[in-house]
């Protein structure tokens, strides 16, 4: 015979399965990537600056540069310190001119998750 108590504990136990279920399937998906520093910011930048961009966390190198757009285009190459990508104009950049810099869809941290959104930001020269 089938008890009340033998009934609530079977109850508790599905919604148990039920919620640990739904939170497995509910849990947050991994962060974006971000930019968590760029330079340079603003007005007044030096003809010869170079561009870092500083991501949260490690990302692939060649999805990196592959996503990084700088408009009006500038000759360069990068190179890398830790999570900051860093280019340096092969000529210098152009007088009071304002530059924009994005890093466009696509870019893969190092487990291979790629990230959605665009992230952009302009700067102005002397």
């Amino acid at each position: 015979m089938v008890t009340l108590y033998s009934l609530r504990i079977g109850l508790a136990s599905v919604v148990l399965a039920l919620a640990t279920i739904a939170a497995v399937i509910l849990a947050p998906k991994e962060t974006e990537i971000t930019v968590v520093a760029q330079a340079p910011n603003g007005g007044d930048v030096a003809l010869d600056s170079p561009i870092s961009v500083t991501f949260s966390r490690p990302v692939d190198h060649r999805s990196a540069e592959r996503a990084f757009a700088l408009y009006p285009p500038v000759r360069g190459r990068f190179t890398w310190r830790d999570q900051a990508l860093i280019f340096q104009p092969a000529e210098p950049l152009r007088a009071q001119t304002t530059y924009r810099v994005t890093i466009r869809p696509g870019l893969r941290d190092t487990r291979g998750y790629t990230n959605r959104f665009m992230t952009s930001w302009p700067f102005h020269t002397r």
